[in-house]
């Protein structure tokens, strides 16, 4: 089971929009130097829903070769079309990815019955288990009833990414309804980390630049030493407060954060709407000098 702080790797790209790869093997290196858990690559965070099919083979071919195999290694193979899924699919098991995520396309919430035959046709004949992200960052996503019935018909469902509103009670009645061993995650709900961890969450996949003190939140809290977890995160929260306004924020505020880290060369974002006004860059700087700050005091 996959267990802790798996983060998604944030691509930066050079001004004239290629993925910079220089900046992105020093990402990997200082996130696995910084106790993560495991990758996610590409998913939302990476602005995965603006690159090609070609950039995105080779960037999963590149990042398994990074990584080496030192960390677990989860592949984005999320796409409303499902050969572009299983595509996707086939080449986590080339590189010997520990699974593969897709999400539910945004047009299926509102087509119930087409759920499960959709994930059936993805992962028919892919060997590796998949994970489900169930992804409606305003609304309630899949009703237990769905889940259930896609745990049911799809025998290498390891478990899913909860991204909905609320995420909570959801985490614990998909752990109610199916036992310790299906993987539970959170994500865009970083905020409420703690209670997460509460429910029984196996792991939260947020962004990578902040994975020291993530990483040091999970691991109090699985020490047994809930209080000290608890005070680190609240220590965090003025920063997810701000960056967890809208995804287009998040996205620009992290690679700013990544630029000051000396980890990015550049802030690039192919995303149009991950830019910040000039009031939005004087809170985002000083939170980041904030967290530069926060990160130095703890061990």
């Amino acid at each position: 089971m996959l267990k802790g702080i798996i983060s998604v790797l944030q691509l930066p790209f050079i001004r004239h929009g290629q993925i910079d790869y220089d900046s992105l093997a020093k990402l990997i290196e200082e996130t696995i130097k910084a106790g993560v858990n495991g990758f996610l690559v590409p998913a939302v965070a990476s602005e995965v829903f603006y690159l090609e099919q070609t950039e995105r083979e080779e960037l999963v071919i590149w990042v398994a070769q990074q990584v080496g195999g030192r960390v677990p290694l989860i592949i984005g193979a999320s796409s409303e079309k499902i050969e572009a899924c299983r595509c996707f699919g086939r080449l986590a098991e080339q590189v010997h990815a520990e699974a593969y995520l897709v999400a539910v396309p945004n047009m299926l919430y509102g087509e119930v019955n087409e759920i499960v035959p959709f994930f059936r046709n993805v992962s028919n004949d892919i060997g590796l288990p998949l994970i489900i992200q169930d992804l409606e960052f305003n609304g309630p996503g899949l009703n237990m009833e769905t889940i259930e019935a896609l745990r049911r018909a799809l025998p290498s469902l390891l478990g899913m990414k909860v991204e909905t509103i609320p995420a909570g009670p959801k985490y614990t009645a998909i752990r109610q309804a199916f036992g310790e061993d299906f993987f539970v995650a959170g994500g865009w709900a970083i905020m409420q980390m703690v209670e997460a961890l509460d429910r029984g969450v196996d792991a939260m996949i947020p962004e990578s630049s902040m994975v020291k003190v993530y990483s040091k939140i999970f691991q109090y809290f699985v020490d047994g030493q809930r209080a000290q977890s608890l005070q680190l995160f609240r220590r965090l929260l003025p920063i997810l407060t701000f960056s967890n306004q809208d995804l287009g924020t998040s996205i620009a505020f992290f690679k700013r954060l990544l630029v000051k880290k000396g980890i990015f060369r550049s802030t690039v974002a192919r995303n149009p709407d991950c830019v910040l006004d000039s009031y939005q860059v004087r809170v985002a700087d000083e939170l980041i000098d904030y967290y530069l700050n926060l990160e130095m005091s703890i061990n």
